[in-house]
């Protein structure tokens, strides 16, 4: 087993090394990277647990069976699919349902611990003629489970990028390489299960193939997710211009996703100052030219520092602009829709939706309500 405790070290090392830069490194932490870390965490935990059953580490203590029982790979396609969700700005991500992609992972939790509750901690005990069988059913009904739920979900996130709204998406063709990676990687697991139980590979070479496969699979994570694609931190001169001009060293702060970030107090400015908002065609591309990085990276700035996408984050200065109106005597002969189509709004939807979810009034109970105030 030497060959493969050596495959198995290198690749657990390199998961969680990869794993914790990204979730704690100010170049690289965002809310959308939260979730690319987590998922590569999960890979080297699994790896991880595997190194530690070649040593035996819990046939030797088997209270700590449980960690290696629980079946944690159920949390990596989940992950996966929030990171491929995050990255575009889907419409899924406001959905209270997505919630149930996690009930795979808890149905795990739950069967792990009453089993080893009940024969590795002897907290208790009763028997029944069918229990055995119906362990059997379970366990192998969570067996099939994970291999299914990978599959299912990497060609359902592969299904939302092929989707004629995301094709021109800056970080399209990568996320869609990463859904292949994902099946590829899974299959090769099923085959070797399988070449395994016909054939008799063998537990050392199925474990580090396996290994080989998944340590392969993060370096192309971390090398064009976050090299190639820049999903970090961009650093670079934000136009052509700030290039004639020597200007001081920036912190990394001002490079990370805080508000302190360089290119979103440039965004800030635009929108405080210039009033760029106003204008119903403005959309996250034409932003992201003017500030001279990628569009993919502009929608990270935004929701991780405003918790809010492109268009909601705009909607908001629009929304202000809209309530400072109808606060402004000199617009009272103007129609709320007007006034709503001179912040910037392109229709009369959206301008009562956007309204209702910043203040959670309508406009026409907004200005009713200013009234009321004014009178008392």
């Amino acid at each position: 087993m030497e060959f493969a405790n050596i495959i198995l070290l290198i690749s657990v090392s390199q998961g969680f090394l990869f794993g914790f830069a990204i979730l704690f490194s100010p170049y690289f932490k965002s809310q959308t990277n939260t979730y690319l870390g987590y998922s590569i965490l999960i890979l080297a935990f699994l790896m991880f647990n595997v190194y530690l059953d070649t040593l035996q580490v819990y046939q030797q203590h088997p209270k700590f069976l449980i960690l290696y029982d629980i079946e944690w790979i159920f949390l990596f396609p989940v992950f996966f699919f929030y990171y491929i969700l995050k990255s575009i700005n889907h419409k899924l991500l406001e959905s209270k349902k997505l919630f149930l992609l996690y009930i795979p992972f808890l149905f795990s939790v739950i069967v792990n611990v009453v089993f080893n509750l009940e024969h590795v901690y002897e907290w208790y005990s009763y028997s029944w003629e069918y229990k055995e069988l119906v362990y059997g059913w379970i366990f192998d009904i969570q067996e099939f489970g994970y291999y299914s739920f990978n599959f299912v979900i990497a060609i359902w996130a592969y299904s939302i990028l092929k989707n004629k709204r995301y094709i021109g998406h800056q970080n399209s063709k990568w996320l869609k390489r990463l859904c292949v990676w994902e099946v590829s990687l899974v299959t090769s697991w099923v085959l070797i299960d399988i070449i395994d139980m016909i054939f008799g590979l063998g537990y050392e070479i199925g474990i580090s193939i396996i290994c080989s496969g998944a340590s392969l699979f993060i370096f192309w994570i971390v090398y064009n997710g976050i090299y190639s694609l820049k999903l970090t931190s961009i650093r670079k001169s934000i136009s052509n211009n700030d290039v004639k001009v020597k200007k001081p060293e920036v912190s990394a702060s001002q490079h990370s996703f805080s508000k302190n970030n360089v290119y979103f107090l440039k965004l800030e400015n635009l929108l405080q100052r210039e009033y760029i908002y106003r204008d119903p065609n403005l959309n996250q591309e034409m932003i992201a030219e003017t500030l001279n990085i990628s569009s993919g990276y502009l929608s990270q700035i935004v929701n991780d520092i405003t918790k809010k996408n492109f268009t909601a984050y705009i909607n908001s200065y629009r929304v202000k602009e809209v309530k400072d109106m109808i606060l402004n005597e000199e617009f009272d002969k103007y129609s709320l829709l007007a006034i709503g189509l001179e912040a910037g709004f392109k229709s009369k939807t959206t301008f009562y939706t956007s309204f209702k979810r910043e203040t959670g009034l309508t406009p026409n109970q907004f200005k009713t309500n200013q009234k009321k105030v004014l009178i008392f």
